[in-house]
């Protein structure tokens, strides 16, 4: 029984590697030739313009994020793409150049400022900065990012009947190089190719798939069976069995029915804290992701982590004092459980969903930050991310829904084995967090394991 609990841990720990590197394990579809979304812009030097008075010329959307602070790690991308436009700005009067500049900060200067001055390029062609709600490039989403991920720079062509025909994903923060930088020489080609009716499927890939959904969700259940959430487990059995002893008389029936509801809602609830959690992250990311220093800071925190299973660091640094303070904290918590669980047994299993969340994340947040990490290094909506720890949280409840639901007998043996399991578990992820920590502070130095 011993060996076959090491095997499969060990294959456990495997797939919350796999998926966690998930989104970047598999290549994108092909997009379909379609029309194109027009727009009227303003550039920075003043001047109005339509894309649809580009009708008849190859057009090259240049999608980028030129600002302050800049993408450190997008930097040499930025500029060899830029200085290859400029290229063709000045020899290629068949090609049509309109740069859409992402911007998340409204204070920065704008980026034809920037590239003419840090590039030394002369930007002839229309610069448009996009401002949030972003009206111009939020109709390109799907081809500027890549799993969810903003591809800094990327190249739209669009043909000379207004059809988007190929996209080029020149690099892409977290990911490295994807297309690559693109030369006049191979674009003017391109353009060629286009006018003259070779181009008859899209050039370019898909990468805007439920990959990353599918793998958060995936690392959310894994998790579960962490030996942080050993509480998780203890909690449900107790506040299901209490409900149970309350009523005899009830059949087994609607006991498996009551506590697959009571498991449905506590996961709700656990899903909505993760919910506010991503919506905060999301919101501070592209600060973040503007230096290759975050990496190694995060990196060295997992490493920290890490070693946190092996040798809890508040035996070091948190005091009685500090320890009895969110003592009373979780007991307040535990009261007000209490007088909502009178009123509505599913109200106090979304309470306790919350509480739970919100009592785990220090335990289990080793575990927590390849999440957060994954979630803040990525050019996201708000929503977006708040969404993406939603998944997460609805994954990590998700084992509870049948535990609720069955006897209480059955409860108590999945209990038992899962407790024995969690001494191995908890020095395997000990190792894990180490790792991908080790990795990830690589990518300051510029080596990069995925």
């Amino acid at each position: 029984m011993k060996k076959w609990m090491i095997i499969g841990v060990i294959v456990f720990l495997a797939l919350l590697l796999g998926l966690f590197f998930l989104p970047s394990l598999f290549e994108g579809e092909n997009f379909e030739i379609k029309p194109a979304v027009d727009f009227t812009a303003t550039d920075v030097d003043g001047n109005t313009f339509n894309l649809s008075d580009y009708k008849g010329d190859i057009v090259i959307l240049h999608i980028t994020g030129l600002e302050n602070p800049v993408c450190i790690e997008c930097l040499e991308e930025m500029e060899g793409q830029i200085v290859e436009l400029e290229k063709i700005a000045e020899s290629n009067h068949n090609i049509s150049i309109i740069t859409i500049n992402r911007r998340y900060n409204p204070s920065s200067e704008n980026g034809k400022v920037m590239a003419e001055r840090e590039f030394s390029v002369n930007v002839s062609w229309h610069w448009v900065e996009d401002f949030s709600p972003y009206p111009i490039t939020k109709e390109y989403y799907d081809y500027f990012t890549v799993e969810n991920a903003f591809s800094n720079p990327t190249l739209v062509l669009i043909d000379a009947n207004q059809s988007v025909v190929g996209v080029y994903h020149i690099y892409c923060m977290g990911k490295g190089k994807i297309d690559g930088i693109q030369t006049a020489e191979s674009l003017s080609n391109d353009a060629s190719e286009i006018l003259e009716g070779k181009w008859t499927e899209f050039k370019g890939k898909d990468y805007n798939n439920e990959l990353t959904f599918i793998g958060i969700f995936g690392l959310g259940i894994l998790t579960a069976l962490s030996p942080c959430s050993i509480a998780l487990l203890v909690a449900m059995i107790s506040y299901v069995g209490s409900l149970q002893k309350q009523d005899d008389k009830s059949s087994t029936k609607k006991y498996s029915i009551q506590g697959f509801w009571i498991g449905v809602v506590f996961t709700l609830g656990m899903a909505f804290v993760f919910f506010i959690f991503g919506l905060i992250l999301s919101s501070v990311g592209f600060f973040i992701e503007a230096s290759t220093m975050f990496y190694l800071v995060a990196g060295i925190i997992l490493v920290i982590l890490g070693i946190n299973v092996f040798k809890p660091l508040k035996e070091l640094i948190i005091r009685k004092q500090q320890s009895d303070k969110s003592a009373s904290i979780m007991m307040k918590g535990q009261n007000i459980f209490s007088k909502i669980s009178k009123k509505s047994i599913y109200l106090g299993a979304f309470f306790l969903g919350i509480l739970f969340s919100i009592g785990w994340a220090p335990c289990a947040l080793s575990l927590m930050m390849p999440v957060f990490i994954l979630t803040l290094s990525q050019k996201i909506s708000i929503i977006m991310g708040g969404l993406l720890l939603f998944v997460f949280g609805l994954g990590h409840g998700i084992p509870i829904i049948p535990l609720c639901a069955v006897t209480s007998s059955i409860r108590g043996k999945v209990g038992n084995k899962y407790v024995r399991a969690g001494r191995w578990m908890q020095r395997i992820f000990g190792i894990i967090i180490i790792a991908i920590g080790i990795i990830m502070a690589l990518r300051f130095w510029g080596i990069k394991y995925w």
